[in-house]
């Protein structure tokens, strides 16, 4: 959640140039773990797809207008999304023509907005 103002901020700027979206994956801080994170949403791993998608639904809600015209779309039970992209807890990717031209990091510590907003600009 700590980077959605920067997202929102790279969405606006790019929004004639790209189409963002976000897919939700597993639960990077469920509370099974320890982990008080989310800003205390209690959030417990998926057991359901209803569950994920509630998570969803709370990670727009947050959000606000830093997803405005952004659709979240929310990865299967079987976590193909996650999987295939290497993406837990987080990642940035740009695709072009159904290649991906870039592949940030894994967050949290690699996931720049910096670097994809560098990327776009060599692209525009």
């Amino acid at each position: 959640m700590e980077h959605l103002d920067d997202f929102g901020a790279l969405r606006v700027k790019f929004q004639d140039a790209a189409d963002f979206v976000t897919i939700y994956i597993s639960e990077a801080h469920p509370t099974e773990q320890g982990i008080d994170a989310w800003e205390n949403y209690n959030l417990r791993q998926h057991r359901t797809m209803e569950d994920k998608i509630e998570a969803a639904r709370i990670l727009k809600k947050e959000a606000g207008k830093n997803l405005d015209g952004s659709p979240i779309l929310v990865d299967s039970m079987c976590n193909e999304a996650e999987k295939n992209y290497s993406a837990l807890p987080e990642r940035l990717y740009v695709i072009l023509d159904n290649k991906i031209v870039y592949a940030g990091d894994l967050g949290p510590f690699g996931y720049s907005i910096k670097e994809v907003d560098q990327f776009l600009q060599k692209l525009n």
